[in-house]
């Protein structure tokens, strides 16, 4: 069986941006504890259903094709879902509490 296109991101971010995630828990909830040099404690927690990330996976990738016209739908869709978590990672003000999908996009808060 192939991994999910969340197991194949949750993979990329753990090899590209030294992440540390843990889970799924008893609740199928997974928690991102570090990136990069950031430690997150309490962790993170990654409020989205592994159909949620499909989704936007697949409406990303459409558009994101144009950045990576090489690769098909689904891998360029989770390099561009790579890109949001940096950016919405990167922000002067560190993430506390959780990252969600709206819009198609990764945002940490």
């Amino acid at each position: 069986m192939s991994d999910s296109y969340l197991d194949r991101f949750l993979k990329a971010v753990e090899v590209s941006d030294h992440a540390v995630f843990t889970g799924p828990d008893d609740r199928s909830r997974r928690h991102l504890v570090q990136y990069h040099d950031d430690q997150f404690d309490p962790p993170l927690l990654l409020d989205f259903t592994e159909k949620d990330f499909d989704d936007a996976v697949r409406a990303t990738g459409r558009n994101a094709r144009s950045v990576w016209p090489d690769d098909p739908e689904p891998e360029a869709g989770i390099k561009l879902m790579l890109v949001h978590l940096y950016e919405s990672m990167s922000k002067e003000e560190h993430p506390r509490r959780r990252i969600f999908i709206s819009e198609g996009q990764l945002w940490a808060e």
